[in-house]
């Protein structure tokens, strides 16, 4: 093959190559321009239930602790008396914790997540030590919550009651806030529980000498159940005793359900002045950084509103106001904040006559959602305190847990808290969203708490499996 015919050949090939990559350029640009053919498939999504094999644990305070019942001891918390125990719904299960000393031990109940369930429980003790009347609600164990009420002063003594149903031991660590702010953190310390016990602790040796007081609770390890005890004396006279039930998170707006100031209305001017004997007390704690107010009102059964204060609240400090006079015909407050807050309230019982006194702290109720069942456990002698703070009237019925008898309706008109009779153990359903709470009022004793609705939780996980 000659020079020539090499180069002609080369150049032929040559050529041959950049039609070939001018073609496939030309592909791939046809390709990322005109649209294929896709096959679409929706992922398979799985719904399952969580709450089929999962059970609500309650656990309630036992009976009432009293600090220096051993002269020896003055320190140590000696449970005294037995509490009884009211419960809606069936438990799957009921057990007791230990503790060290005392009888009453801390009842706990169980009960599947999809059957209702409450507990509360009440104690009235008269001994030459204390006298009164205490009730509280039966909580589930959280890893945090809090609780307000009582003091350290000449004589008060507070107890905070710790019990953990679990299996595992529980770390608790105890912040203490007063009326100046937070507690130095050395006087603060943490507490071991064991499992299926109940520690006590006092709160007089943790912050002595507070006019005011709130704890935080936070638990590691397994979640804990908080309950405050309140003694209170005037010389060595007993003056009243009183339960106090924890609260979760803290809140814009609260509702203190079935408060009360039985303390003899109609006597007149008293050494205080115009007004009421004892007055209504309302503290509120705002946690962390920022300080705010909140506005106090009272709410009666014709939905009528009333204004009967302001608490300035500075960071972390226990703040409080004094309400000169409760309106007639109260039975819940509302406070509203502009700043997230925990809160609580106390009211008495007095007669003049016999010179026998009580109180006690009502606590905030979580709201009872909207055509949900909820259950709720009335102690003897107590009487239910339904609140609508909507615009709406609520159509309210209760039934019993156990399906006997008849339900009965009422309606909650608009802003209105109403008193009702219910059964031990009851149930109740609302059209609109509500809250209730429990009061025992007699003349010379008072105790009340509110009904716990359980966590708004999903009850159901998708699942995507692959």
């Amino acid at each position: 093959m000659t020079d020539r015919s090499r180069l002609l050949r080369g150049g032929a090939r040559a050529a041959t190559g950049l039609l070939v990559v001018a073609a496939a350029a030309a592909g791939v640009v046809l390709v990322g321009n005109v649209p294929l053919p896709a096959v679409a498939r929706e992922p398979l999504a799985l719904t399952v239930d969580t709450t089929q094999d999962t059970s609500r644990t309650l656990t309630c305070a036992g009976s009432f602790s009293e600090l220096g019942a051993d002269p020896e001891r003055p320190g140590v918390a000696i449970p005294v008396g037995e509490a009884g125990l009211a419960t809606s719904g069936s438990p799957s299960d009921s057990a007791t914790l230990g503790r060290g000393e005392g009888a009453g031990l801390p009842g706990v109940v169980s009960a599947p997540m999809s059957e209702p369930l409450a507990g509360a429980q009440f104690q009235a003790i008269d001994s030459e030590t204390l006298r009164g009347a205490a009730a509280s609600s039966c909580a589930e164990p959280n890893n945090e919550q809090w609780l307000i009420g009582g003091a350290s002063s000449l004589g008060f003594a507070t107890t905070l009651s710790l019990g953990n149903p679990g299996t595992v031991p529980a770390t608790v660590s105890i912040t203490v806030y007063d009326e100046n702010g937070a507690v130095d953190a050395l006087q603060t310390a943490g507490v071991i529980v064991a499992p299926g016990t109940q520690q006590t602790v006092s709160l007089n040796g943790y912050a002595p000498d507070r006019e005011r007081l709130a704890v935080r609770v936070e638990s590691t390890g397994a979640p804990v159940t908080a309950h405050l005890g309140v003694a209170q004396s005037s010389g060595i006279t007993p003056f009243g005793i009183s339960g106090v039930t924890p609260q979760t998170d803290p809140a814009t707006s609260l509702v203190i359900p079935a408060i009360e100031n039985a303390d003899g209305d109609g006597r007149g001017p008293n050494d205080s002045g115009e007004g009421d004997a004892f007055p209504v007390i309302v503290r509120a704690l705002a946690p962390g950084e920022a300080g705010g107010s909140a506005t106090v009102r009272a709410l009666d059964e014709n939905g009528k509103s009333t204004d009967v204060g302001q608490i300035e609240l500075a960071p972390n400090a226990v703040g409080e106001l004094s309400v000169t006079t409760l309106p007639a015909g109260a039975n819940a407050l509302v406070i509203d904040a502009d700043v997230p807050i925990i809160a609580g309230a106390v009211g008495s019982a007095d007669d003049a006559d016999t010179r026998e006194h009580d109180f006690e702290w009502f606590t905030p109720a979580p709201v009872i959602a909207a055509d949900t069942e909820v259950a709720a456990a009335v102690v003897s002698g107590g009487r239910m305190i339904v609140v609508n703070p909507s615009d709406t009237a609520a159509e309210v019925t209760i039934s019993r847990a156990d399906g006997k008898g008849k339900d009965t309706s009422a309606t909650i008109g608009p802003g209105a808290a109403v008193a009702l009779t219910a059964p031990a153990g009851a149930l109740i359903t609302s059209s609109e969203p509500v809250y209730a709470g429990v009061r025992y009022v007699t003349d010379t004793a008072i105790a009340g708490y509110p009904i716990l609705a359980p966590d708004p939780r999903d009850g159901t996980l998708t699942v995507y499996p692959r």
